[in-house]
């Protein structure tokens, strides 16, 4: 148990300092590594609470979920309010992108309660001054996929707008058939794989993320949408660019 207890916060510690690297190109390969180095920790998660007596289970589980969230909280102690904003996005996205997933990458029954209850103490703590949400690795690296339409998507998620709504299907031609028609459409959506996956990762975080999205669709997604129907798309093109760069300069980190 202490063995594990101590590659937990080792896991934790590594994986921090990949945050950097965040981006479609680089996610599978880090997290892949990382995963190998790590796979023993993830199977004596399994093993610890599968060898446990019945009537221990719940206890043992509850000791493994405790381990990250109490270690992170006492860094968090002592740090300037700036500090602890930084390590907050940084702390959470590390949980989000790396560990929880990689702790459920298996999906072990007992490594999914373990990973569910993490996520449930480290809320409970306020390890950091934002919510963590349950992740996997299937559902990011599936959007790093989306690119130009990531964002809207998560605004049109919010909304409960289907995958196939008005919306998003008139971005993914905008997309399609013009931005990816030119040379600097194509660099701007490139660009876009990689940094927004990020954004919606750290906006999901936030206790006020209904209303985000609510001011993103209204102040940009209708917008833009507007402007397609209307055949201005370098006008749009020009939109959605300054939103991802607000976006950007608010909630990463250069």
């Amino acid at each position: 148990m202490e063995q594990t207890k101590q590659e937990l916060i080792q896991l934790f510690e590594e994986m921090l300092t990949q945050i950097k690297h965040f981006k479609r190109k680089t996610y599978e390969g880090i997290f892949k590594d990382g995963y190998d180095k790590f796979r023993g920790t993830v199977a004596d998660i399994a093993r610890l609470c599968e060898e446990a007596p019945e009537e221990e289970k719940e206890s043992v589980a509850e000791e493994l979920a405790r381990v990250i969230p109490d270690y992170a909280i006492v860094k968090m102690q002592g740090l300037s309010k700036g500090r602890k904003e930084r390590n907050s996005v940084d702390y959470n996205m590390n949980m989000a992108v790396y560990v929880v997933p990689m702790i459920t990458y298996t999906h072990n029954e007992h490594c999914e309660k373990v990973a569910s209850r993490m996520v449930e103490v480290w809320n409970e703590k306020h390890v950091t001054t934002l919510t963590l949400g349950h992740s996997s690795y299937d559902d990011i690296a599936g959007g790093f996929k989306k690119g130009f339409c990531f964002i809207t998507t998560a605004v049109c998620e919010r909304q409960g707008k289907p995958d196939d709504c008005y919306e998003l299907m008139t971005l993914r031609a905008y997309r399609d058939g013009y931005l990816l028609g030119t040379e600097d459409g194509r660099a701007l959506v490139e660009e876009y794989y990689d940094i927004a996956p990020g954004i919606v990762q750290i906006i999901n975080m936030q206790n006020d993320a209904d209303e985000i999205y609510e001011e993103l669709y209204k102040n940009c997604l209708a917008p833009c949408i507007s402007c397609i129907e209307a055949g201005e798309e370098e006008r749009c093109k020009e939109l959605y660019k300054r939103m991802v760069r607000n976006l950007q300069k608010k909630y990463l980190y250069s």
